[in-house]
């Protein structure tokens, strides 16, 4: 029969494996962002002159949402929806033409997808940039061409 001394050390043992997986465990889900937002379709490039579809939805109810595109810095560049409720699971779509709030066409550079659920207390950019190309030139149309095509 084993003593009380020697069941000690293999129970402290397991009692500290234990928790180290819990405290593991918790550290992934804290660092682990919660993703309320899933985009389904953001073609990442634009031309001049065309649109881009941008389709997306969200994982929790929101009555006033606000849906736009941002510029580096996250610079607000163009309001697509505001104040728009979104369902949680239904996907919706929204065209850019690549314009301003003003009508303006915006410089070529890249812009993000933004998304502002305000009762949920979330600011979400989407990471994936989309590119808008120059209206003329040697590069402009270039989101058409083939894969390796200069």
């Amino acid at each position: 029969m084993l003593r009380r001394e020697d069941r000690l050390g293999p129970a402290l043992l397991v009692a500290l494996l234990i928790g180290t997986l819990i405290a593991g465990a918790l550290v992934y889900q804290a660092r682990t962002p919660d993703l309320a937002l899933e985009v389904t379709n953001l073609r990442p490039c634009l031309d001049r002159g065309k649109t881009v579809r941008i389709e997306f939805f969200v994982r929790f109810d929101e009555p006033a949402a606000t849906v736009g595109l941002v510029a580096a810095g996250q610079v607000p560049v163009r309001t697509l929806a505001s104040p728009v409720p979104l369902r949680a699971g239904e996907e919706v779509a929204y065209e850019w033409d690549g314009r301003d709030d003003q009508g303006k066409p915006v410089p070529r550079g890249r812009y993000r997808l933004r998304v502002v659920l305000p009762d949920q207390g979330r600011d979400m950019i989407y990471p994936t940039k989309l590119t808008v190309t120059p209206p003329r030139g040697p590069r402009a149309g270039r989101c058409d061409e083939p894969e390796g095509s200069a």
